[in-house]
């Protein structure tokens, strides 16, 4: 189990401890105007939803946070590089403000491609080595606040490249 953000904090001294970063104002308002939307024990409440726009908000903000996300990783990890680690810090408190307000941002890479699933592909790339279709890339995440989808994620899929053209290869080198 992992601690919040918040709460991780209060496990150093008080003069090694981190300040929550500050939202800004439109981001604040954002969350603000979506807590009636949730009732006291975290589910949704039947109230109406939010408008459209700050749907559209909502996942600008969230495929921002992914891709920042991305270039402070190490490459096939879930650890920061070196020089991130403090930076990231905010990145994933932020990135838990967004989860506990519903919002779930959904990355596609490495996953096997099914047709009929609701990513837009972007291009199709024959790939050496793989047997069935599989997502190469993700170019936008898929973003859904409390389980709906608000952003279709776009992707690039590898398929197996026909065995004419890996022999052809293969026999070049």
């Amino acid at each position: 189990m992992r601690l919040p953000p918040s709460l991780r904090q209060l496990i150093h001294p008080r003069e090694f401890r981190i300040a929550a970063p500050e939202w800004p104002r439109e981001l604040a308002a954002l969350i603000e105007s979506l807590q009636p939307l949730v009732d006291s024990d975290g589910s949704a409440a039947t109230a109406a939803s939010p408008d459209p726009g700050s749907l559209v908000f909502l996942a600008e903000v969230g495929t921002g946070l992914w891709r920042l996300r991305q270039k402070m990783l190490q490459p096939g990890t879930d650890r920061p590089l070196e020089e991130m680690r403090r930076v990231y810090r905010h990145l994933e408190s932020t990135w838990d403000a967004l989860t506990e307000a519903g919002v779930q941002i959904q990355d596609h890479t490495d996953e096997p491609f099914h047709f009929g699933r609701s990513i837009k592909v972007i291009s199709y790339q024959p790939t050496m080595g793989i047997t069935r279709e599989k997502v190469l890339e993700t170019i936008r995440p898929t973003v859904y606040f409390r389980g709906t989808p608000i952003q279709m994620g776009e992707v690039i899929v590898g398929i197996p490249e026909p065995p004419s053209e890996s022999a052809e290869r293969l026999s070049r080198q």
